[in-house]
């Protein structure tokens, strides 16, 4: 048993674990310098936030030339090369002198870069398995919320004993000497003599395409997945669940503060969304995958995403501090476990060949989500001085995400005319 070859598919997931954290490093990490960017550069907060909305906006494209990309190229170079310009966008960003140039670095440049290492990530460790794909997700995408306990005091640390610019450029350092797991990938088992995970030597064609008799043949093209009404869908269950998550994220901690909660104390819920995430990511998803229909894993998982904030509208007083970790708790970890979930159905519905580019048009959905959902909570609260509404919104968006659910179903794909004609 120990004498047993490691499948090289278990060291991408590696790779991409360690990639996927520096996507969640510049997530996490702009909240930690953007009091500081303040400051310096004399922007309002509104106008500092704006420099994430305009990086959420360049994501959207860039996810979808990202995905691309992946299916025609070796992922060793896109995921190199496209980190690289996140990495350079960071340390450049040190070095800016004014709010144009902190543009062009710290939202372009590293807008540009981040879309190539979630999405590349999801859609390489997809090619590589077959069984326990979910769970290899669940795995690589744990990436973000770990960056979500690591950055934040890393970030702070770094900003209080050199300054605010060497941090960014420590980071940027940092960034760039890690993706150098990225020459580990490659883009299919073929490649090394290996199949996917799952698919034994001794199946033939007929059984290893059994996965894809339900969609009609084993691989889409894009243009024909995203002609489906299933694919849109759950492209909706996923702009209305990020619609959910962005508000939580972005309006949890100062909801605390409004609270009267010590800013340390009002620290501890919020990082307990990355506790259950990376439980949630992990566990409840094999766990859930193995007992239930995917589609079922989703509507329990959303129902209750969306439920667990209810304790936000009932609680909201100082002394309920132990509700704000429950919550975060709760929600991090059912949030979590839908999150492998998609990747793992467009794969089974539409194939892994030109999964790149649809995986990339689909990750869209949490650019849309993340331009409008923080600037909606925060005009709500302006008006009305309570995020009661804010949150009321953000658990039905998460119950008509999971009424999505009950219409996801295998595609079945068209016949082209050549066939038709025959």
């Amino acid at each position: 048993m120990f004498g047993k070859k490691i499948y090289y598919g278990w060291y991408i997931v590696a790779a991409s674990l360690l990639i996927i954290i520096l996507d969640g490093l510049l997530l996490y990490s702009f909240g930690v310098f953007l009091p500081y960017i303040n400051e310096e550069f004399g922007l309002s907060r509104a106008e500092g936030s704006s420099l994430f909305s305009f990086r959420s906006l360049i994501l959207a494209p860039g996810f979808i030339i990202a995905g691309r990309l992946i299916d025609k190229y070796d992922p060793r170079i896109v995921i190199f090369g496209g980190g690289l310009i996140a990495a350079l966008g960071m340390i450049l960003s040190g070095f800016a002198q004014n709010t144009w140039q902190l543009i062009l670095t710290y939202s372009v440049m590293v807008g540009l870069g981040d879309t190539v290492l979630y999405i590349t990530c999801v859609a390489v460790v997809s090619r590589w398995f077959t069984v326990k794909r979910a769970f290899a997700i669940g795995i690589i995408t744990t990436g973000v919320p770990l960056s979500g306990l690591l950055t934040n005091p890393l970030a702070a640390s770094l900003i209080n004993n050199f300054g605010f610019r060497n941090a960014l450029i420590a980071l940027g350092c940092m960034m760039a000497i890690t993706l150098l797991g990225a020459f580990v990938m490659r883009a299919y088992p073929e490649n090394l003599g290996l199949k996917p995970y799952g698919e034994d030597d001794s199946q033939d064609k007929t059984t290893a395409n059994t996965a894809a008799s339900n969609n009609g043949s084993k691989d889409w093209t894009t243009m024909e997945a995203i002609s489906t009404p299933n694919y849109w869908i759950m492209y909706l269950m996923y702009v209305l669940a990020f619609i959910t998550f962005l508000i939580i994220v972005t309006q949890f901690y100062n909801f605390e503060i409004d609270l009267k909660i010590s800013a340390l104390a009002a620290a501890g819920p919020p990082a307990a969304i990355g506790l259950g995430s990376i439980i949630g990511r992990t566990v409840l998803t094999a766990l859930l995958a193995e007992v239930l229909e995917y589609r079922k894993v989703l509507l329990v998982c959303l129902l209750a995403q969306g439920s667990s904030i209810i304790l936000l509208l009932v609680f909201d007083d100082a002394a309920d501090i132990w509700a704000f970790y429950l919550f975060g708790l709760l929600f991090g970890f059912f949030y979590s476990a839908c999150v492998p979930i998609f990747p793992t159905l467009l794969a089974r519905f539409y194939g892994l060949r030109s999964l790149g580019t649809i995986y990339g048009i689909f990750g869209t959905s949490y650019s849309i989500a993340a331009i409008g959902a923080p600037v909606l909570a925060g005009y709500v609260f302006d008006i009305t001085g309570s995020y009661f509404y804010p949150f009321l919104f953000a658990i039905i968006c998460c119950y008509l995400a999971a009424l999505g659910a009950f219409f996801i179903k295998a595609p079945t794909k068209k016949p082209t005319q050549i066939e038709s004609s025959g």
